[in-house]
Order: C-alpha cells, then sequence, then structure tokens
C-alpha cells in the first residue's frame, strides 16, 4: 500500500495536472480577493455555493477574509476538479497499464488511489487557505487572526476528511466507468447540482431530522466550514451519514474496480 501510495506520489511529480490545479484555485482567491477589495461597499465575491456566498458582506479584517474563502463553495469545486485530475492522469498517459502490469491487488490499487487523492486534498486546501491568508493580510491586515481563529480552522479541515474522502471515492469510481477526466468532472458537478433536490425529498418524508437537507456535499461542505453555527448533533449526523457512505463507497468502488476494464 504504502509503495503504491508512493509511486503515485512519484508519477504526478513528473506531470502538470497538480500545478495547474492548485495554480488555477489561487487565481481564482486572487480574483475573488480583488474583486472584494475593490467593490468598496455593498457586497463582493464570486462564490459558486449558493445566493448567500455571492452576496455576502465585505470582509472586515484578514480573518473574515480568510473564513469566507474557506466556506465558499469554489473549495469544493476545485477540489473535486483536482482529485480527478490527479486520479485521472493515470488514464490519459496511459500509465495505468504499468499500475496494474505487476499482478497487484486491484482492491489495495483503488484504495491506494482513494487515499492519494484524499491527501491531494489536503495538500491543496493548505495551499488555498495560505494563498487567502497571505492575500488577507495584504489587503485587509492581520486582525482577527489568532490562536483561536487557527485552532478552529484546524477543526474545520479535520471535519472536512470524510466529505473529501468521500468525494474522491465517488470520483474515482466515475472515472472507472468513463476512463475521462472531462467526462468525470462534469458529471460529478452535474450530479452536485442535482443532489440538493434529492436530500429535500427525503427530508420531506423525515420532515423532524432537519439535518438530512445538509447532506448534499455542497450544503455539508457549507456547514463544517462553519461548523459552530449548527447544533452539534446536526454536526455530528452529516458526519456520520459521510462516514458510513465513505464506507460504502469505498467498498463498491473496490469491487467494481476488480472486474472493471479499467485499461
Amino acid at each position: 500500500m504504502v509503495n503504491l501510495i508512493k509511486a503515485e506520489f512519484f508519477r504526478l511529480g513528473k506531470g502538470n495536472a497538480v500545478r495547474n490545479v492548485l495554480l488555477a484555485g489561487v487565481v481564482i482567491i486572487i480574483i475573488t480577493g480583488l474583486n472584494m477589495f475593490n467593490s468598496g461597499g455593498g457586497t463582493g465575491g464570486i462564490g459558486v455555493q449558493s445566493a448567500a456566498s455571492a452576496a455576502r458582506s465585505l470582509p472586515v479584517n484578514g480573518a473574515d477574509f480568510i473564513q469566507q474563502m474557506r466556506d465558499d463553495g469554489l473549495f469544493p469545486f476545485f477540489i473535486l476538479a483536482f482529485a480527478t485530475a490527479v486520479l485521472g492522469a493515470d488514464y490519459s498517459t496511459g500509465t495505468i497499464r504499468n499500475t496494474l502490469s505487476y499482478f497487484a491487488n486491484r482492491r489495495i490499487v483503488f484504495l491506494a488511489k482513494c487515499i492519494t487523492g484524499f491527501l491531494c486534498c489536503i495538500v491543496y486546501t493548505i495551499v488555498c487557505l495560505a494563498a487567502s491568508t497571505a492575500l488577507g493580510v495584504l489587503l485587509y491586515g492581520f486582525g482577527g487572526i489568532n490562536l483561536a481563529f487557527i485552532l478552529r480552522m484546524l477543526v474545520q479541515i479535520i471535519l472536512s476528511m470524510p466529505l473529501y474522502l468521500g468525494m474522491i471515492a465517488i470520483g474515482y469510481c466515475l472515472l472507472v466507468f468513463t476512463k475521462k477526466t472531462s467526462i468525470t468532472i462534469t458529471v460529478y458537478m452535474v450530479g452536485m447540482l442535482f443532489i440538493p433536490s434529492f436530500t429535500y425529498q427525503i427530508h420531506q418524508l423525515f420532515p423532524k431530522a432537519e439535518w438530512l437537507k445538509l447532506c448534499d456535499p455542497l450544503s455539508a461542505f457549507s456547514m463544517l466550514s462553519q461548523f459552530w453555527e449548527f447544533p452539534a448533533s446536526y454536526v455530528g449526523m452529516v458526519l456520520l451519514v459521510w462516514l458510513v457512505l465513505d464506507v460504502l463507497i469505498l467498498a463498491a468502488g473496490m469491487r467494481r474496480y476488480t472486474f472493471a476494464d479499467v485499461i
């Protein structure tokens, strides 16, 4: 397992996919920050998650800007693009043949790829937070940035980990079917737009379970990014749902990968 993950990172270091998506995320943060700063009043931001993320008040200090970048819908969209670019490069370059040519257990290969994508997403998050911090301090100063704020950011990253792993596993399952990075990203993003309607219908069947409306990827990510504003029971139930989904998706993905024509 460890050797497979090391091999994945070695391969990634030879390509451009990781660099390109990382640069895209940083550029989006810079554009968003400058757009907010130049607004001069009213609202700012170019969030893609909801009307609220596109119409939030302007940051009042550096910490406020960092938090807005953290809970913006741009994060899950670019995380998915990053993960898919990482995992899909094996198909576009043809190196998937080398990965499976040593009679490695395909279940282990699938799990190793998901773990690699998960670790890359953690790196991506840290890079984007670093870019947000640098730009936020430059534009709005050090206000609000203290130990409590840093600890809260660390908790946010930890809480997001089940969601990251689930998104990675779903993305790679789609790659097994499509074998095309672009198609996978398109299908996944279209799916994320329809999933809220599905979770809403489930909530209609169980009206007392308000947390069910927060189980689609975008709503879950937004909630976990602002966990202190929600009841602890909601946060716990959403995390439990995603942990169960992680197990089911990984199990189904490993089984499918074992029998699928992935070459």
